[in-house]
């Protein structure tokens, strides 16, 4: 055990050989050793114990060893070194700064954190991380100072500033810090002493019902401009005026004071194509949010009360980012329900139709990119699952039928073939020209 404690202080004093050093960064390269310690508290008791083995080489005579010792704790500000060598009729030594964190420690974190509380008062939080940027040199001159002593017990700056200034934060706001999913982290930024706070997403979930025609589910840019405004979009930068992504984010954006939103489907529908029944899964990214804490309940009611009667939302819940991988595969393999209505070329017996609903039932389309797609998706083929088609009315060369089927598949090619690119259709197992006149999305399964 006594050689354990001489291993210390004969490393200690090495440190010391070669830099000045606060208490807190001598006692960060014996960070491992102890337990409910600060670094202060080490570096302070490591100095103490060198001092009293200076008093003790003294009282043995070994005067000059002594000197030399009490000479190096002096230079590092610790003051019973310098009083003791003034009483053994030595010269006083002047301090000198730190030489590895260049008195980062003294005042410099603490201007920092308090930086961070100010910035930090414009944020709801629950919980936090801290995080630092430290200045390679320090960084370097650590690594150098370790690797030269040769000590196996010690901790990186980063990671005590860390931890000193979490602690702080969390002792003044009464907030937690936490290593697994904080809700905001906040940047101390040694090399500009200033300080970042990046608050992490909030991920709402719900669902929508998009009740008429004529709106698409993402914003849509104005093929002329790109977005940037010219006389045939009337300077808005888009094609359409409003969108469900724009409908439902804005409101969002606006409750957690969001610096902007991304929006995530399970799948989309065209734009003349109405979403009804439960309505079509979502999750809305919002980033950057000041308020983490809202009501969503009532902002499922603003929503509503804003988009009169265009799309409505509903289930609203807090979510994790796991969800929106969840939704973009699961918009290629759940099921999902339309409601069809169909125009035929000629009359067609209640029979026929039947027949041919019951034949595209329980069978897997061939489906190449459709037509009307090929300007912005690849030319390729998929086989899309049809698990029934069932006929529910027929009236003056009308008819509507109901099609359950996988995600991803293209059902207006499902009717009409879009000249055999999709095999088999409807059209093909009646021999009649069809065309759809309305698509409704009824059903789409939940992740």
């Amino acid at each position: 055990m006594l050689s354990a404690a001489s291993d210390i202080l004969d490393k200690a004093v090495k440190l010391l050989e070669k830099a000045s050093l606060c208490d807190r960064c001598l006692g960060r390269f014996f960070a491992g050793l102890g337990f409910a310690l600060t670094n202060k508290a080490r570096g302070e008791s490591i100095k103490t114990m060198l001092l009293l083995a200076a008093s003790a080489s003294l009282r043995e005579g070994d005067d000059k060893g002594a000197e030399g010792l009490l000479r190096l704790l002096a230079r590092t500000g610790f003051k019973p070194a310098n009083e003791l060598l003034i009483k053994v009729g030595g010269t006083p030594v002047d301090a000198v700064p730190c030489e590895l964190c260049l008195g980062m420690f003294d005042s410099a974190l603490e201007a920092m954190v308090s930086g961070a509380l100010s910035s930090l008062s414009n944020y709801e939080f629950g919980s936090f991380l801290v995080g630092c940027k430290v200045p390679g040199s320090i960084i370097e001159r650590e690594d150098s100072l370790r690797s030269a002593v040769g000590i196996e017990w010690g901790e990186s700056i980063k990671r005590e500033v860390n931890r000193e200034a979490g602690l702080s934060i969390a002792s003044r706001t009464g907030k937690t810090p936490d290593f697994q999913r904080p809700d905001l982290l906040v940047v101390l930024n040694f090399h500009k002493m200033s300080v970042e706070v990046k608050p992490f997403p909030i991920f709402v979930r719900g669902r929508y019902r998009k009740l008429v025609r004529g709106v698409p589910q993402s914003r849509w840019f104005c093929p002329q401009c790109r977005g940037k405004g010219c006389s045939a979009c009337n300077w808005t930068g888009k094609r359409y005026q409003v969108s469900v992504e724009e409908l439902v984010t804005q409101p969002l954006m606006e409750a957690f004071g969001a610096a902007k939103a991304k929006f995530h489907g399970a799948g989309r529908e065209d734009i003349d194509v109405r979403v009804l029944g439960p309505g079509r899964p979502f999750v809305v990214e919002l980033i950057e949010p000041r308020k983490r804490f809202v009501n969503l309940e009532q902002l499922q009611g603003e929503v509503n009360r804003r988009c009169q009667g265009v799309i409505e939302v509903a289930d609203l819940s807090y979510a994790d980012k796991s969800l929106i991988g969840m939704l973009k595969l699961s918009a290629r393999v759940k099921r999902k329900a339309y409601r069809v209505l169909v125009e035929s070329e000629e009359a067609i017996s209640r029979e026929r139709l039947e027949a041919a609903a019951a034949a595209l039932s329980n069978v897997t389309v061939k489906q190449r990119t459709p037509t009307r797609v090929l300007h912005r998706r690849a030319d390729k083929l998929r086989l899309k699952k049809v698990h029934e088609v069932k006929l529910t009315r027929v009236e003056d060369g009308v008819f509507e039928v109901v099609v359950k089927c996988q995600g991803g598949l293209y059902v207006k090619e499902l009717v009409h073939g879009d000249g055999g690119r999709t095999t088999p259709s409807l059209q093909e197992l009646l021999g009649v020209k069809l065309k759809v006149l309305e698509l409704d999305v009824v059903d789409v399964e939940t992740p």
